[in-house]
């Protein structure tokens, strides 16, 4: 498939095409035209990043606060570099930062229910997503 795609683009290149004139008869070749388009990749600017607070998150918030919960524990991502500065940002906020980790860009904390929509607009948090319990159901034998 390859040699038959370069050997396409050699032909276009040599100028097959002749021009014709009025009467039918071949005159002068023409020079080839090639048209192309380069599309690049896009950069990790104009990769669309997904909401702060997923529809499920925001789900999980609606049932804590029918709930009667005050508070949620909140997980973070935060951008590289960023994850001492949001966990400050957060406390400051009065957020309980239970754990950071700054390799992987790593936040949990415990969050006042009312403050979730000002901790997602913290600067350099990517991601925030609502700690959930898992259900440890013992198996029967």
């Amino acid at each position: 498939m390859k040699r038959f795609v370069v050997a396409c683009l050699c032909v276009l290149a040599t100028g097959c095409a002749a021009r014709v004139d009025s009467s039918g008869a071949p005159g002068t070749p023409e020079p080839p035209v090639l048209s192309t388009t380069l599309s690049l990749p896009p950069t990790i600017s104009e990769v669309p990043m997904p909401a702060k607070l997923s529809p499920h998150g925001k789900e999980v918030l609606s049932r804590a606060r029918q709930n009667g919960a005050t508070s949620v524990v909140l997980v973070l991502s935060t951008e590289a570099a960023a994850t001492d500065r949001a966990a400050s940002a957060l406390r400051d906020l009065g957020a309980t930062v239970e754990a950071t980790d700054s390799s992987i860009g790593y936040i949990r904390a415990s969050v006042p229910l009312d403050d979730v929509p000002r901790v997602a607009a913290v600067e350099g948090v990517r991601q925030v997503d609502v700690d959930e319990p898992i259900d440890r159901i013992e198996p029967t034998p």
